[in-house]
């Protein structure tokens, strides 16, 4: 039973996860490195993001939910995916995610569980934050996902006192400064 709810899900969000921005991630490069900071300039810590890790991964997607099953589970799941180019989206996803170092898989594991946790009203405005960056303008995109990428490896009052500095809201606009702080606290801050 258990099993056929698994496959019904994943069915279920196939068409679902296909529209929230998975195209856009599946296409887009890497975001450049980041220059060193320089000191006492109050913005986020600047250090090398490892290949692919600010990648900004829909949490309903098809393809995430595989993220912890074995090899012979995902292919069996993806086989009964109703269309090839949703296969190809899955595959190409699953073969990210395991490419990434192990920490950097298991962030994106907290992420899907936090996700999981939100109210549905809640994970309806996480999916648009997500939309909203993947229509930023590409390098705009791009810092958008590196900052939440440095913010993920800090600790809840490094992170609320990075996102409080003028520095770190400089560089960012209204909207992008929304965004950061929604994804953030969903995925960071405390369940509510």
């Amino acid at each position: 039973m258990n099993r056929i709810l698994q496959i019904g899900s994943i069915l279920l969000l196939a068409g679902a996860g296909a529209t929230y921005g998975s195209d856009s991630q599946a296409k887009e490069a890497p975001p450049p490195k980041a220059a060193p900071a320089k000191p006492g300039r109050g913005g986020v810590p600047k250090q090398p993001i490892p290949k692919g890790a600010a990648r900004l991964v829909n949490p309903a997607n098809v393809a995430a939910r595989l993220f912890r099953m074995s090899p012979e589970e995902r292919e069996r799941a993806i086989a009964s995916l109703p269309r090839e180019q949703q296969r190809d989206r899955a595959r190409k996803l699953l073969e990210w995610f395991d490419s990434l170092p192990k920490a950097q898989q298991d962030m994106q594991l907290r992420r899907m569980d936090r996700f999981a946790q939100l109210p549905p009203e809640k994970r309806a405005e996480v999916m648009g934050f997500m939309v909203e960056v993947n229509n930023f303008p590409r390098p705009r995109a791009n810092a958008v996902r590196q900052a939440l990428y440095r913010l993920q490896q800090m600790n809840d009052e490094e992170r609320e006192r990075t996102m409080a500095r003028p520095a770190f809201q400089a560089r960012f606009s209204p909207e992008e400064l929304r965004v950061i702080r929604g994804l953030a606290d969903a995925w960071m801050g405390p369940v509510q």
